[in-house]
């Protein structure tokens, strides 16, 4: 199944749990965005350090993140990165993730990390990895007890929609 085809079953998903949930329920709407520009994105891979992976700008050029991705943090796109509050918890968690977790993860050292997702709290969240290994695995699901890694961006999608990829669990 291709990326686009996992994104509508995983909108459909989403959808389908935001209406069955009780109105006390933190959840967010789903929800597609207007698409990033070229600049943008070539902004964001700037701001990232390290190349975007294919899939991933192919993405953002489609609909700039995803509300309610995962409950109800979205799967975060340029835009994102100018909410003061949202950037916060991303930036942190970047950081708290590219320290000693990374040594502990198995990941080779001097491997990048950006957030793509990261839960309101801070706790949990998938990150994009650049280690200039194109054999080793590009995404890394870490935080809350959960340690996995996907080699592409389909791969997490289709772990969140069906349950068709199955991660490598680290640790």
């Amino acid at each position: 199944m291709t990326t686009w085809m996992l994104l509508g079953e995983l909108m459909r998903a989403r959808t389908r749990e935001y209406l069955s949930c009780s109105p006390l329920e933190p959840l967010t709407m789903p929800g597609l965005r207007a698409p990033a520009t070229q600049a943008q994105i070539d902004r964001l891979e700037a701001f990232a350090g390290q190349p975007l992976d294919p899939e991933y700008r192919s993405f953002l050029s489609l609909t700039d993140g995803f509300d309610g991705f995962q409950l109800s943090m979205p799967l975060l796109g340029c835009r994102d990165w100018e909410d003061p509050e949202l950037s916060g918890w991303a930036t942190a968690f970047r950081d708290t993730m590219a320290d000693d977790p990374l040594a502990e993860s198995g990941l080779p050292e001097g491997t990048r990390v950006f957030p793509m997702y990261v839960d309101c709290g801070g706790s949990a969240g998938v990150l994009m990895l650049h280690h200039g290994d194109d054999t080793l695995e590009r995404f890394w699901w870490t935080g809350e007890g959960d340690s996995m890694v996907f080699h592409t961006f389909s791969d997490v999608v289709a772990h969140l929609t069906d349950g068709s990829y199955s991660p490598r669990h680290l640790g």
